[in-house]
């Protein structure tokens, strides 16, 4: 299960409703779930809203590493 579905779930939403909250078609939070889709910056920040916790939260990587330069940060979310 992704971070996303399990951060989901632990506050009681079900994909539908967290999709409406998000301003996301509940097919593609299906599919940034199971991996079928990249997930994108907006979609991160929206969905982090609608669940209720930090950005970091949905994308661990995003506390782990800093970069210092932008041919650093050149990573896929």
């Amino acid at each position: 299960m992704s971070l996303i579905a399990q951060k989901r779930k632990k506050v009681g939403l079900s994909l539908r409703a967290c999709a409406q909250r998000a301003w996301i078609d509940p097919s593609k939070l299906s599919r940034l779930e199971h991996g079928k889709l990249k997930l994108k910056v907006n979609d991160v920040l929206l969905l982090a809203r609608a669940i209720g916790c930090k950005p970091s939260e949905l994308i661990p990587e995003l506390d782990e590493e800093t970069p210092t330069s932008p041919e650093e940060s050149s990573h896929d979310v």
